[in-house]
């Protein structure tokens, strides 16, 4: 017979469970169940209407082949801010240091929409041909200006990464902003003890596209022929806390990071067209493991621009409540 001890460990326990997230759990698969499926949902939730969209097309303009965020709106600005032929939050390269026989290997192979709650939506892709991996990225739309962002992803394919880390990289295309600098608290090579705002900006494609977080120090493998290049040029500058925000017009988007294993902040001038940057990260996995669950939590924040100390007070509060 349980006693009340036993009871109330047993709760304990399963609070624990439900409170702290399962990464590093061996699973099969991630792949939903019991869900209504979509090729786009639309969310209105707080100050935000966000249409979201698995990898098909959607007329009159969105093209096959681009996921996650196909439209982002706020009640104070009813221009979209990614745009329109592409998407935000896109799922765009799977690397492990080879050059890639199949650059968007996710952009190629379908993806599945669910809608798990009015205000939650999960994109959910089967294990890929090449790479092996299977993802979910869970989007909740939290007032008055926020997505929350859970990504899971399995490895399927070991072999892939064989030179020991899996590299998976997102873009988020931005509609013409008169700004195309992303912003992150850092550090300058002139300054290497000091830290300010960073005002970053890679004058081609792929020429000093990512910034790498103070303590990073890992020397991940990538072959002369490496193809997906916004990856492996690095800038002289590093990030001191792992978020970063972009203009656009009186708006002001930003992505907060939590991430157990490496993030990395990417840019170009001119990846979704010559007048159109892309603001993008990577997450990367050392001794990536097969049938191993990794994940990691991001916030995106979409409103009227403050200062900012108030970007740097948003992400304070919301790394103090996860």
């Amino acid at each position: 017979m349980p006693t009340l001890f036993h009871k109330t460990l047993l709760i304990i326990l399963l609070s624990s469970i439900a409170l702290f997230p399962c990464s590093g759990q061996k699973v099969k698969t991630l792949k939903p169940d019991g869900y209504e499926k979509a090729n786009v949902l639309r969310v209105e939730n707080g100050n935000l209407k966000v249409v979201f969209v698995d990898n098909t097309e959607l007329k009159p303009r969105h093209k096959p082949g681009y996921s996650g965020i196909a439209g982002l709106y706020h009640v104070e600005e009813d221009t979209p801010v990614f745009v329109p032929d592409y998407a935000g939050f896109n799922l765009e390269h799977v690397f492990g240091g080879d050059s890639l026989q199949q650059l968007f290997e996710p952009r190629r192979h379908p993806m599945t929409l669910f809608r798990k709650a009015d205000n939650d939506v999960l994109l959910y892709q089967e294990a890929t041909p090449l790479s092996g991996v299977e993802s979910l990225t869970e989007f909740k739309i939290v007032m008055p200006h926020y997505i929350d962002i859970t990504f899971q992803c399995l490895f399927h394919n070991e072999h892939f990464f064989r030179h020991g880390y899996a590299g998976l990289f997102w873009a988020s295309y931005i509609q013409h902003p008169e700004d195309k600098k992303i912003y992150f608290k850092g550090v300058a090579p002139h300054d290497p003890q000091g830290s300010s705002w960073i005002a970053a900006y890679s004058e081609e494609h792929g020429v000093k596209s990512t910034h790498r977080q103070v303590q990073d120090n890992h020397d991940f493998f990538f072959a002369g022929n490496f193809n997906a290049r916004l990856a492996n040029h690095y800038s002289e500058f590093r990030f001191i806390e792992p978020f970063y925000f972009g203009r656009f017009g009186k708006m002001v988007l930003a992505y907060f990071f939590d991430v157990p294993e490496v993030i990395r902040f990417s840019q170009s001038p001119t990846g979704g067209g010559d007048l159109n940057p892309a603001w993008d990260f990577q997450y990367l996995i050392p001794s990536p493991e097969a049938g191993k669950k990794y994940s990691f939590r991001v916030r995106m924040v979409y409103k009227p621009f403050i200062s900012e100390e108030d970007i740097s007070a948003e992400y304070e509060k919301w790394k103090e409540k996860k």
